[in-house]
């Protein structure tokens, strides 16, 4: 790939109403990556939060000591930030970081190497994160929170072209891809062929990120993670909660046949030959909801909340109606 610009890797935060904390965590760490012999940018961009980030004398304080372009986007939804600041964006490969993440300080020097040894590798993330609840954590919803919140050690490089979404394919946190195919997504997604907005406010639905790397997959290319590839995934009081913990469960179980039939429309026939029967659905919703009163406890719920994501994602994708039973038990759960 050619390096028009100079520029190796974009850096790019996307952040809506972040933790002061988490955020300086975050920037300190990006501050601190190692870029010898190579072109770094970083993109900071606020999607709109209650109070601006541009007034905030933390930021600003970065914004002087730092060379980081400041961007901000008005439309709400983590995709329309996202889309901006590649557009924006003068690096080769882009670099996802949340801002909750803290990378390791040879995050980019170990991408630069997967990228020259691995060139049909074209979405590299993270194979060890380590999740870090910076106030501590109900024991009882630590083991699925950790998983929840994408705790992974793998031990050696794992990469694939499968179409189907295999466990080892990065997700959003540390997600570096390749520029020129993420231009191409977005062309499409202004076209509406790709429809998901990822986090929107205080809203859940995620998966713009599992579909940008299934569309670097559709491609030709492949995608993996590796464990020199590491960084921290910060977790606030807020988040983890159990509320909190529903709501993305249901947030991120619901968009995943969307995301996936968008980039291969075949999938839509795996969809129609497994999808559940209305009635059965709303047995089944109903059966486990009730036997929660007499068995309460979060791997339950979760588990319920996990069943009524998928399913209604299948009757989303064929335009099917969610019963309104079902949706009654979700607002019950306290899961939208």
């Amino acid at each position: 790939m050619s390096l028009a610009s100079g520029v190796n890797y974009s850096i790019i935060i996307c952040t809506y109403n972040p933790d002061e904390e988490l955020m300086v965590r975050c920037l300190n760490a990006v501050s601190r990556l190692n870029n010898e012999g190579l072109t770094l940018e970083v993109i900071l961009v606020d999607n709109n939060s209650t109070d601006p980030l541009a007034g905030q004398a933390y930021i600003k304080n970065f914004l002087n000591t730092f060379d980081i372009r400041f961007m901000e986007v008005k439309k709400q939804g983590l995709r329309y930030a996202r889309m901006a600041a590649i557009e924006a964006a003068l690096g080769s490969y882009i670099v996802f970081f949340d801002d909750d993440n803290e990378p390791d300080a040879n995050y980019i020097q170990v991408l630069s190497i997967l990228n020259r040894d691995y060139p049909d590798v074209a979405a590299w993330g993270p194979g060890c994160v380590d999740v870090d609840f910076v106030n501590g954590i109900d024991e009882k919803l630590e083991k699925y929170a950790t998983e929840a919140f994408q705790d992974r050690h793998e031990k050696s490089i794992v990469y694939s072209s499968k179409h189907s979404w295999q466990p080892f394919y990065p997700f959003g946190t540390g997600l570096c891809l390749r520029k020129d195919y993420l231009l191409e997504y977005i062309t499409l997604a202004e076209q509406n062929k790709f429809t998901l907005t990822g986090r929107k406010g205080g809203q859940m639905t995620s998966g713009e990120d599992i579909q940008m790397v299934l569309f670097c997959i559709s491609k030709g290319a492949s995608a993996g993670v590796a464990p020199d590839l590491k960084l921290v995934h910060m977790v606030p009081t807020q988040r983890a909660t159990f509320n909190y913990l529903k709501r993305l469960t249901y947030g991120t179980s619901v968009c995943y046949s969307t995301c996936v039939s968008e980039v291969f429309p075949e999938y839509i026939i795996e969809v129609e030959n497994r999808v559940v029967d209305e009635r059965k659905f709303i047995r089944r919703v109903m059966k486990k909801y009730i036997k929660l009163f007499f068995k309460p406890g979060p791997t339950k719920t979760f588990d319920l909340i996990n069943y009524i994501g998928v399913v209604s994602g299948d009757y989303i994708v064929l335009n099917k109606t969610v019963p309104p039973t079902v949706t009654w038990v979700l607002k019950k759960l306290k899961a939208i």
